[in-house]
């Protein structure tokens, strides 16, 4: 399963696997904050509008995710694959519909192949780099002095160049802590291919792309299967991957569509949402259908995220619009970045050296690894990520293109 999407499978539970000899112990889109960046609507403006109730649904996503990675109970993982199914879908459907926007903006004359692509792959640089290279960089001072597990050469090349995907399919295993890079490498494999394709072909072939990559991926994913290849390998194949985004491109391009009122209530919403997540709590745990079922919840999230795109005033999008579900959202890359790294134990074994004892049951104990990583995750947002993200934006703006994409 796909349990360390835009969050990895093989760390160790409660327990660090990155520093050798210390105590203690993202599922992309890599959260992926570009709400702002698609119009509310299909008439709406070609201005920078947020789609309410989506960084809500990114929270949801990060706690599935930190709980597949934090708590132990049969069937846990199940939990960490619907995470990343909706942080999938949702990237390829934000993506999706800012790339044909800006196809729009070629054929319209206002813009040339290079410039849009140059603007796209500035923007999206500017939002997943710098958070991800300073955890990197923070590994590498940190191993100068202590050994650091899955550290590398080899595993600090494939960090770097986001092909930590390929180099655990490759080995059969996870890199402990860093395994939930592999998410984060599969979104930046697929900008580097799709983001080209969509801004060269006219726009009316944008669907068809998307079109491609779901029959690749399902392709891929039969033949890996008949050839008996390794579960990980699977999970892990970009490919394979690379359907989710499409499928989530499919629904960004079709949002727009009429549809009955009561599809988009929010009546119909929640009821879409809470099938998504019970599915895990009634058959993660059963090995012989979840691999089955899983799939639903991804054909499940594009319909929610098509559902919360026309009914942007439902009940369901104002709980999602509330400070707290909106905050952690806006802050969730930062956050699936980070929570991997800390542990209790560690807390434990830095008060220690201060004569400093402390000890908590499990929930507690999960209950502040979850503060710390927002605590973490809200700091990187504010000082570093954010004016990152401004100043990317004040040199590439966006075009006014009015129009649906």
């Amino acid at each position: 399963m796909l349990s360390y999407g835009v969050y990895g499978r093989g760390a160790t539970r409660g327990r660090s696997t990155v520093l050798a000899g210390s105590s203690g112990n993202m599922a992309n889109v890599a959260d992926i904050d570009l709400a702002r960046e698609a119009p509310v609507n299909p008439s709406a403006s070609g201005g920078e509008q947020r789609i309410r109730g989506f960084d809500g649904l990114r929270a949801i996503a990060f706690l599935l995710v930190f709980v597949s990675h934090k708590i132990n109970f049969a069937g846990v993982d199940s939990f960490g694959d619907v995470g990343v199914w909706l942080f999938f879908v949702l990237s390829g459907f934000l993506i999706t519909r800012i790339l044909a926007r800006s196809r729009i903006e070629i054929e319209s004359g206002l813009a040339t192949v290079p410039s849009n692509l140059g603007r796209f792959y500035l923007r999206r640089t500017a939002r997943i780099f710098p958070p991800y290279y300073l955890i990197l960089a923070f590994f590498a001072a940190v191993a100068l002095f202590i050994p650091v597990e899955h550290f590398t050469r080899s595993e600090k090349a494939a960090y770097l160049l986001y092909g930590t995907n390929i180099l655990i399919a490759v080995r059969g295993y996870w890199v402990g802590d860093f395994g939930h890079f592999w998410s984060l490498a599969v979104e930046e494999q697929f900008y580097l291919i799709f983001a080209p394709l969509v801004l060269l072909v006219p726009r009316q072939r944008t669907m068809s792309l998307c079109v491609v990559l779901i029959t690749l991926g399902v392709t891929t994913k039969i033949v890996l299967e008949a050839l008996h290849a390794s579960a990980v390998s699977i999970d892990l194949n970009s490919l394979i991957n690379f359907a989710l985004l499409g499928f989530g491109g499919a629904i960004g391009l079709n949002a727009g569509r009429w549809t009955p009122r009561w599809l988009s209530s929010g009546a119909a919403q929640l009821v879409v949402l809470c099938i998504y997540l019970a599915l895990p709590v009634a058959f993660g745990a059963r090995a012989e259908i979840w691999p089955l079922l899983s799939k639903l919840s991804a054909l499940l999230v594009g319909i929610l995220l098509f559902q919360i795109f026309n009914g942007q005033q439902s009940p369901l999008v104002a709980v999602l619009e509330s400070s707290p579900f909106r905050y952690v959202g806006r802050i969730s890359y930062g956050a699936y970045l980070v929570h991997h790294f800390v542990h209790f134990n560690w807390i434990e074994g830095m008060l220690r050296n201060f004569s400093i004892g402390i000890s908590a049951p499990r929930p507690a104990q999960v209950l502040i690894e979850l503060a710390i990583s927002l605590a973490l995750a809200a700091a990187s947002w504010r000082y570093f990520e954010r004016p990152i993200i401004a100043w990317a934006k004040r040199v590439a703006p966006s075009q006014q293109v009015a129009g649906p994409p």
